[in-house]
């Protein structure tokens, strides 16, 4: 939902001052000052240098005043936790059993700066935390020091609502919920309990007067039931749409919803994606970024909405098949006009990332913006996943699946 007020006869006052003011930059400033609020043009993604889409626009109706706040919301895919990566972030010679012995320091390094830059940032955790032994697939367990490196690396909401969270039964449940509490940490999608689920969903933000509600939803549990009386927030209807009349009712300018959903290694969303992403537009939600595909989907967007099926996986150890290594970050920028209070979704821009193993780009795991990258062959460790990287990208530009819709 991108939420709309109609401006008060203060606010036309405001208008018609700062209009006073502003002639003679409109008057002598020429058509270059003549800008709109979101009018943008794309470069061809073709460009290769260019794998970076920013269309964030001006926003100065002079160049003396900016009458728009902005907020900066960063959304990253799946961060797993494989077998591999886990004996790669084991310190040598340390205790497998704890925590502190895992170094992630990696896990974000190339991206960071994204992510702190954001005013908001999101990750989807794909692992119950603090049940050790820590293993990989198919059950998986994760050293709550991912989440401590994650923290400092800028993330800053934690999506749970996913198959994997109910890996390490009742106990993994309860005990990932107290390593996000110890830590500090916000997350949504699991709760004890059906009252801190109503107290706790959606998690809401007020960031420069704009009221953001997000929610999070998963399509299952890998047959695991959820053992009473907590709660994941599962696909249902009934439940998503209470939950977004909740946001409503308190205020909330721009709802995301961030489902769990579709098939996974397809690059297109299923009809039940395109089915649910259809309600959640009814319903009013403005924002949608998918996870669980491990490889990025396809993706629309326009000035009513944005949708995208899935960013990919962040980080894991899957090569195969084709798209797992390659990932979308995805940064949305919401600007609120604070004469007329109106609030708008300005166009995304996105990151083209590829995740390398251990060895392949850094002594460890790690993500890396594909613009830093592209066109340095010749100073790349590792050819062949230089080669893979450029002919996967490219080919995924080649399919044109995001899409500006008028």
């Amino acid at each position: 939902m991108v939420k709309k007020c109609k401006s008060d006869i203060k606010a036309k006052m405001v208008v018609a001052a700062i209009l006073f003011v502003c002639l003679p930059c409109f008057i002598y400033g020429g058509k270059r000052n003549r800008q709109t609020p979101v009018k943008t043009i794309l470069p061809p993604p073709a460009l290769i240098q260019n794998t970076s889409v920013n269309v964030a626009p001006s926003l100065l109706p002079c160049k003396f005043l900016n009458i728009y706040d902005t907020v900066s919301i960063t959304f990253i895919g799946d961060v797993m936790q494989h077998g591999k990566q886990l004996k790669d972030a084991l310190i040598p010679g340390a205790d497998p059993l704890q925590p502190q012995s895992y170094d992630y320091s990696y896990t974000f390094k190339y991206v960071e700066e994204h992510l702190k830059s954001a005013d908001l940032a999101v990750a989807n955790m794909e692992f119950p935390l603090g049940t050790p032994p820590y293993s990989g697939y198919p059950l998986f367990s994760a050293p709550e020091s991912i989440l401590w490196q994650a923290q400092k690396s800028g993330i800053d909401l934690f999506l749970l609502a996913n198959n994997h969270l109910l890996d390490k039964g009742r106990r993994g449940f309860l005990n990932t919920i107290k390593c996000y509490e110890e830590a500090g940490a916000k997350y949504i999608g699991i709760y004890r309990n059906k009252n801190e689920e109503e107290l706790l969903n959606p998690v809401f933000y007020n960031i420069k007067g704009i009221r953001i509600a997000v929610l999070n939803f998963s399509y299952g549990t890998n047959g695991f039931n959820i053992p009473e009386p907590c709660t994941m927030n599962m696909m249902d209807t009934l439940h998503i749409k209470e939950c977004i009349a909740r946001a409503k009712d308190k205020g909330a300018d721009v709802i995301i919803c961030t489902p769990h959903w579709g098939e996974e290694y397809m690059l297109g969303p299923s009809g039940r994606q395109k089915k649910i992403a259809r309600m959640l537009k009814r319903e009013g939600v403005g924002i949608i970024v998918g996870s669980h595909p491990h490889v990025p989907q396809s993706a629309e967007y326009s000035k009513e909405g944005i949708l995208f099926y899935s960013l990919g996986n962040y980080i894991s150890n899957q090569t195969t098949p084709d798209f797992t290594q390659l990932e979308l970050m995805v940064t949305v920028k919401i600007a609120r006009n604070w004469i007329t209070d109106e609030v708008e979704l300005l166009e995304p821009h996105i990151e083209y990332l590829w995740c390398f193993k251990k060895d392949e780009f850094a002594p460890h795991y790690t993500v890396v913006p594909i613009k830093d990258i592209i066109g340095k062959r010749d100073e790349m460790k590792n050819k062949y996943q230089y080669d893979r990287m450029e002919r996967t990208y490219l080919e995924f530009i080649r399919q044109d699946r995001i899409r500006k819709l008028e």
